[in-house]
């Protein structure tokens, strides 16, 4: 794909300046000034992230009742059912106060709907179960913020309602006893965007303040990683410091047993757990329970002591994973076929009746990277209402994908979701309208410009400056992740000394400049050399502009800088 190449600089002096003051690398502080920490306190402040910064609890909306009336479920000794969702963000969150609320010697049960059955959001399900379990509250975690109508239904046979969630809050709350989300209009929390997990922390924070179980709510922050990771919320602020501090406990050789047996069956057991491989590892397996299972089973894998219990469940959820790959390729597939590449619509829509709703999600994001425009994907299903549309929306970080959603809501029956991602229901149909009006909103939004990705560089430097130092600066920078990227580094005018395919199409390359020359690994760009070896056009040029991400790589016992290539192009010759 044709991306646009940027440089970010900034002045030498300054970048000078800075490098002196925080005692930092040039090529350093010019990734710190990109990235907005353009004083010496605020990248200490940056690169030390501690759970004492953590923000007070008590300064999101509805905190403080939501508070008083746990209080009162455990002097009446009532039962809570804690309703949930299906993915990682979901269930984590459920885990994380199914966990402190029986820890608060609370009756509490849980409820994850499943996505097939009852869909996103509080379920008249969930109600009929707390109803059964004779709860008197129901807790709402990562869901519930568009739930009016449910909450007045378990109002109505005396059930309260605690919502905690961070979606895009609507006009009208929900009647709830305390609605926790950062994104209220009234709301003056500092940081907007907690995952699911991360607001249900904050309420767990809050319950814990001032008693004997403080201390050990840190050790609830391995699932507030996994979850806000998973929800691919920026890694800035708070969210930081949660990833950080529960990457450690992740790390832990004592760490939480579900977690053991989750890094077991994921092949990782001997392996330093970084956010990025959270999402090609443990993550997928707790998705794929959601996705074409019972996402229940994660929960009690979270909260089991049991060691053969917990290897039971991990075996079944990496089971589970390999149906689902199998699943969203048979989907991805068909959708391809149906995409008109010559005339390809600002806004991909497609719809069939023989996709898993389980994965339509998954196989829309694959279509985002590959087209690079937004994509809406639909499994219909036959109700009593009619075929209705049941649909997962992704988008590029040029298109506000709820607000463009928002623009066709008198067509749905429903919708919810962020910024990049969304959910979204209508009768089939009024799919040739909603795909009319979307791609309308998407024409008005998107310029040819809009749709060309940008690869973002973040320092232009000499080859001699990458050095193993630099490398390691660059790992303070972790975790990475949405909004904190691993830095992409440019080099100009570069030579290629040695180049040959290894393993699976993957360039081994050496690249030369001056009296410097670095190994290099490019992951699948095996395509730039020809069937017999020979270079391609790219690689004939004299000269060669190179985007890398500079690591160590370890081979019997040494350590060596190696450059991971993220891109290449012929040097203008300016």
């Amino acid at each position: 794909m044709h991306r646009r190449w940027l440089v970010n600089r900034t002045n030498q002096e300054f970048l000078e300046y800075l490098s002196r003051k925080a005692s930092i690398s040039t090529p350093f502080a010019q990734i710190l000034v990109n990235r907005g920490f353009k004083d010496h306190a605020l990248i200490k402040d940056f690169l030390s992230p501690s759970f004492e910064k953590l923000f007070d609890p008590f300064l999101l909306p509805d905190m403080e009742a939501a508070v008083q009336r746990i209080k009162l479920a455990i002097s009446k000794e009532e039962t809570v059912l804690v309703h949930g969702d299906y993915d990682t963000d979901g269930v984590t969150s459920t885990t994380v106060m199914v966990s402190a609320l029986r820890r608060l010697g609370l009756n509490t049960r849980f409820h994850i709907p499943n996505r097939i059955k009852e869909g996103y959001g509080l379920s008249q399900s969930g109600i009929k179960k707390a109803e059964e379990f004779k709860a008197g509250l129901i807790i709402t975690v990562d869901c519930g913020i568009s739930s009016y109508n449910e909450v007045i239904e378990a109002r109505q046979i005396g059930i309260d309602v605690i919502i905690t969630d961070h979606h895009e809050p609507p006009e009208a709350l929900p009647p709830a006893v305390a609605v926790i989300n950062p994104h209220r209009r009234d709301s003056v929390y500092p940081f907007k965007y907690l995952a699911g997990v991360g607001v249900a922390f904050k309420l767990v924070q809050a319950l814990f303040q001032n008693t004997e179980h403080r201390i050990q709510n840190t050790d609830l922050l391995d699932l507030v990683a996994i979850g806000t990771v998973a929800d691919s919320q920026p890694l800035l602020g708070e969210n930081r410091i949660l990833v950080a501090c529960g990457l450690k406990n992740l790390n832990k050789p004592d760490c939480r047993t579900g977690i053991q047996a989750m890094k077991q069956a994921s092949g990782i057991s001997n392996k330093e757990i970084k956010s990025g491989m959270l999402s090609y590892t443990i993550i997928p397996r707790i998705n794929a329970a959601g996705r074409i299972g019972d996402a229940g089973e994660v929960v009690e894998l979270f909260l089991t002591h049991d060691e053969a219990r917990a290897k039971g469940i991990a075996a079944f959820l990496d089971d589970q994973n390999k149906k689902r790959q199998a699943i969203e390729a048979e989907v991805f597939n068909a959708a391809i076929k149906m995409i008109d590449k010559k005339n390809i619509d600002r806004a991909i829509v497609l719809h069939s009746p023989a996709w898993h709703q389980g994965v339509i999600g998954i196989v829309a994001s694959r279509l985002v990277e590959e087209f690079y425009r937004p994509a809406f994907l639909f499994s219909v299903v036959k109700t009593d209402k009619g075929a209705v549309a049941k649909g997962s929306a992704r988008s590029i970080p040029p298109f506000h994908i709820y607000n463009a959603i928002s623009e066709c809501k008198d067509l749905l029956l429903g919708f919810g979701g962020h910024s990049q991602a969304a959910g979204l229901r209508l009768l089939e149909t009024n799919m040739p309208e909603f795909k009319k009006q979307i791609n309308m909103v998407a024409e008005r939004e998107l310029t040819e410009e809009a749709l060309t990705p940008m690869l973002q560089i973040d320092a232009a430097v000499e080859l001699f400056d990458v050095t193993l130092g630099l490398t390691k600066e660059l790992s303070l920078l972790e975790p990475f992740g949405n909004s904190n990227e691993e830095p992409l580094i440019g080099v100009r005018k570069v030579q290629v000394s040695e180049h040959r395919i290894v393993g699976n199409n993957h360039l081994k390359m050496r690249l030369k400049q001056k009296n410097m020359n670095i190994d290099t690994i490019g992951f699948s760009m095996g395509n730039l050399l020809e069937g017999n070896g020979s270079p391609s056009s790219i690689l004939s040029s004299q000269l060669l502009d190179a985007v890398f991400v500079p690591c160590i790589n370890e081979w019997n016992g040494n350590k060596y800088l190696q450059l991971n290539l993220k891109a290449l192009r012929p040097s203008n010759g300016d």
